[in-house]
């Protein structure tokens, strides 16, 4: 099995990027990460100014671009994530908390905290242990001409930490350039929704496998299948844009995979759908709709894609 390793962090996601390596159709690879501080916040004295500064530009380095034959632009990739583990502790920047808006919180951050993982639980203290659930923060495909850095978010997807991209989940992305270019990166231990304060950051280890296929009509934004429900990501200077974008991604899937009508797809939505916030951190807000398969109807179309 290839393992890509973040020998050559990227702190952009570039078409100008050489893919460091290729993998074809179908083929499980594993992919090994830093945490978003590039390891300088492995222990609480790591935190400086020197370093905070450095971090401030430098942040959520990936690993990546990795090549997928057969990949086309104007097709998606589908990226199922097989497992995810986290190699190093959790690093947390910790707030002071004090100013009125929580917008305001990021520009507080003062220490550092360490948190120990093992056997699928986070240690937050003595006798304290939550359950851990590693998220892929960052995933995107090379954009087909702009440079964006890392940190960034888009329909290419990248930093939209939304908590379902996890292990078990297939992320479909769509292809900009020949080879579509997956980058990794930026893991959390654990995240709620919205990022309003940091997630335990941890390096990772993540196996998995990508294949190209054409890319549904409809789809305008990424989406993440998992054997319980189907989601759509959107990201906007907004949230409310946001979500309503990925609203009405996820009814026009509804409609030409699993052939609904408008009306039908209209009050099943109204009845089960739910709109929910990737991060509310970032440049553009990031906006997530999702919907148990459990109430969809048994037809050809469930199989589409995953």
């Amino acid at each position: 099995m290839q393992t890509f390793t973040p020998d050559d962090l990227k702190y952009t996601y570039s078409p100008a990027h050489e893919p460091i390596g290729m993998v074809a159709p179908g083929e499980t690879f594993a992919v090994i990460t830093e945490d978003c501080f590039t390891r300088r916040y492995e222990t609480p004295d790591g935190f400086t100014a020197e370093s905070s500064a450095w971090v401030q530009e430098n942040l959520d380095g990936v690993t990546g671009p990795i090549a997928v034959g057969g990949a086309e632009p104007g097709q998606v990739v589908a990226v199922a994530i097989e497992e995810l583990q986290a190699t190093t502790p959790g690093a947390v920047v910790v707030s002071r908390c004090e100013a009125y808006s929580p917008a305001d919180w990021w520009h507080e951050e003062d220490h550092v905290v360490n948190l120990n993982l093992a056997e699928g639980l986070i240690s937050l203290g003595d006798n304290w242990l939550v359950p851990a659930r590693p998220l892929i923060g960052c995933l995107a495909t090379q954009p087909s001409r702009e440079t964006v850095l890392s940190r960034r978010e888009g329909d290419y997807c990248g930093n939209v930490d939304c908590g379902e991209i996890t292990a078990g989940a297939t992320v479909i992305l769509p292809v900009a350039v020949a080879g579509a270019g997956l980058y990794f990166g930026d893991c959390k231990a654990a995240m709620g929704d919205g990022e309003v304060v940091a997630a335990p950051e941890i390096g990772a280890r993540i196996v998995g496998s990508a294949r190209p296929l054409p890319r549904p009509r409809s789809m305008g934004t990424p989406r993440v299948i998992t054997p319980q429900t189907l989601t759509t990501i959107a990201s906007d200077i907004s949230l409310a844009d946001a979500c309503r974008t990925a609203f009405k991604e996820l009814k026009l899937w509804l409609q030409d995979e699993w052939r609904l009508t408008s009306d039908q797809a209209a009050v099943l939505m109204g009845i089960g759908a739910h709109c929910r916030i990737g991060q509310i951190s970032n440049q553009l807000h990031t906006g997530k709709c999702s919907i148990d398969r459990s109430l969809l109807p048994d037809t050809d179309g469930r199989a589409a894609h995953g």
